[in-house]
């Protein structure tokens, strides 16, 4: 899986580099550890990732009620004139 922004910033021969440096070390891995720990570690990873997304979801899910409690506060706050103001001052 590559990232457009990944190429756009990154020169062609580096980019080239970095994919051959990821298969020859992805070979070493399944040739040292085998198919299994290979698999497993990248099931860890998306379950990693999963959380991660998960954790954003309800952090953004927090910051929007947050937000409109926040609005409902101010539009009320200027509908309703609070009792501090004293008239004529």
């Amino acid at each position: 899986m590559t990232h457009n922004a990944f190429e756009v910033v990154t020169p062609p021969h580096l980019h080239d580099l970095a994919k051959a440096e990821a298969e020859r070390l992805r070979h070493q891995a399944m040739r040292d550890f085998g198919h299994d720990a290979v698999d497993d570690f990248w099931r860890g990873a998306d379950a990693v990732y999963q959380r991660c997304l998960e954790a954003s979801h309800t952090l953004a899910e927090r910051s929007a009620t947050r937000l409109q409690s926040r609005l409902a506060r101010r539009t009320r706050d200027r509908l309703i004139p609070t009792s501090t103001m004293t008239p004529g001052a």
